[in-house]
């Protein structure tokens, strides 16, 4: 979707510094099926290649019942980080 059409921003809050979150560390099996499904989401253009190196988020897996991983992505910090404001 181009960005003329639509553009997400954060309302960073301007007083916290950017956070990069400690590599999490995965069995070598695990590795691999998120490298698998990185692969099939970028391969479908859902994923695209952005260079962001103040804010790194790690992947969280989550294993579903028929064995493959749900790629989840950790927040947290950036949650803590974010000015939604009165409504937020």
């Amino acid at each position: 979707m181009s960005s003329d059409i639509v553009q997400h921003r954060l309302p960073l809050n301007p007083e916290c510094s950017p956070v990069k979150q400690k590599l999490r560390r995965m069995k070598l099996e695990t590795s691999l099926k998120i490298k698998e499904e990185v692969k099939k989401q970028f391969d479908a253009g859902f994923l695209a290649i952005v260079r962001y190196p103040e804010w790194v988020a790690n992947i969280v897996p989550v294993p579903k019942k028929d064995g493959k991983v749900r790629m989840c992505v950790d927040y947290r910090d950036l949650s803590l980080r974010v000015d939604f404001g009165p409504m937020g």
